[in-house]
């Protein structure tokens, strides 16, 4: 491997972790910073040595956008799918020697399983997956319901479903309903008190 492709690979793959660590962790600007950083240089290496075309730095930004982009707007894979793609194309084009570019992928994918891996043995719970669990398992136990009734859980007792940000689920007596925290955000699994409603959203506080 030549000594630009090794440096070039190197923020790659450490700019995969940094999406990694920003999933399973609340220090989501640090790592979102260091993800864009290590892309850049990756980018800007790119064109500076004239590794790659024009045509395969566009698909990978496209790819990196549409794996962002299944971040925030969850499409049960399409666009992850599509992004990952173009990405895999663009990295296998974007070195001299095209076993450098399998390479990078194979380590890319060792590192992402064992970042991973090390996370959940850690206790951590990627925060992407609890929309993914909450839509499937909840979905048919949310019902819409006017403020008069929410107005009688004044006072009552339950647990956030997920984290409020500040607005989430939390459940109630076997229900579940929309709530939003009267701090800026509460933890998943945390026993919270309902002191009031608002526009169809109880409002909780931890106790």
């Amino acid at each position: 491997m030549l000594g630009n492709d090794l440096f070039i690979a190197t923020s790659f793959i450490l700019a995969v972790i940094s999406l990694i660590c920003l999933l399973f962790t609340q220090k989501k600007l640090l790592f979102a910073g260091a993800a864009v950083v290590l892309f850049a240089y990756f980018y800007y290496a790119n064109a500076k040595y004239n590794i790659a075309d024009n045509i395969t730095v566009l698909t990978f930004i496209v790819g990196i956008s549409l794996l962002s982009l299944e971040l925030f707007i969850p499409s049960f894979g399409i666009i992850g799918v599509a992004g990952l793609a173009l990405t895999t194309y663009s990295v296998m084009d974007s070195f001299t020697d095209p076993h450098t570019g399998i390479f990078v992928i194979l380590a890319t994918g060792l590192a992402v399983v064992i970042t991973m891996t090390v996370f959940v043995k850690l206790g951590f719970r990627a925060k992407l997956f609890d929309a993914y669990v909450l839509e499937g398992s909840e979905k048919n136990k949310r019902r819409p319901r006017p403020n008069k009734d929410l107005n009688n859980l004044i006072g009552s007792i339950g647990y956030t479903k997920s984290i409020l940000r500040p607005t989430g689920r939390i459940e109630i007596d076997g229900e579940i309903y929309d709530a939003m925290a009267r701090a800026e955000f509460i933890e998943k699994s945390k026993v919270v008190s309902v002191i009031g409603v608002k526009d169809g959203h109880i409002i909780v506080k931890e106790m």
